[in-house]
């Protein structure tokens, strides 16, 4: 069945529609995503998306070609630098391995990568797959600011040793 047609025969709107399919998305996505990592490694992948977005916006727009291009070569970086991670980088965690903890953090790396994805987009291609609002919400203004910072400040708050 399809989730549009169906708030939509409730008398919800077409816009509404696409943010409650996107939180849907984000929640199954951020559960699957933190499972399949665990603990050890969500963290790596973390330091890999900020590794693979600064090395992105470094390299020049002539040798990535189109905005697909560019999205391609970061989500292959960022599998790329996590395989690594582990042996180069040596980022683990070992903090206490309470459920919500991962999947909040791994909620906000995805919403972090989805922001990244959404800016390196053209506009009109983004809106595409997100509703207006939620485009405002992950792209606009100050948006990708807070998407790059919120993993931190989580991480900060709630991984502190005294927490433990």
């Amino acid at each position: 069945m399809n989730l549009a047609n169906i708030l939509s025969q409730l008398g919800v709107s077409m816009q509404l529609t696409q943010d409650v399919s996107l939180i849907i998305f984000l929640a199954l996505a951020s559960f699957i995503f933190g499972m399949l990592l665990g603990r050890r490694r969500i963290m790596s992948v973390l330091v890999s998306i900020y590794i693979a977005y600064a090395i992105i916006t470094v390299v020049p727009d002539k040798m990535l070609g189109d905005y697909f291009s560019e999205i391609i070569v970061f989500l292959i970086l960022i599998v790329f630098l996590t395989l690594l991670n582990q042996r180069f980088f040596g980022v683990s965690f070992y903090g206490s391995s309470h459920l919500w903890r991962i999947f909040s953090l791994s909620f906000l790396q995805i919403v972090l990568v989805l922001s990244i994805i959404f800016s390196i987009m053209p506009k009109s291609a983004a809106l595409g797959y997100v509703s207006g609002n939620t485009y405002q919400y992950l792209v606009s203004s100050w948006a990708p600011l807070i998407w790059m910072l919120a993993p931190l400040i989580f991480m900060f708050l709630i991984y502190r040793k005294g927490n433990r």
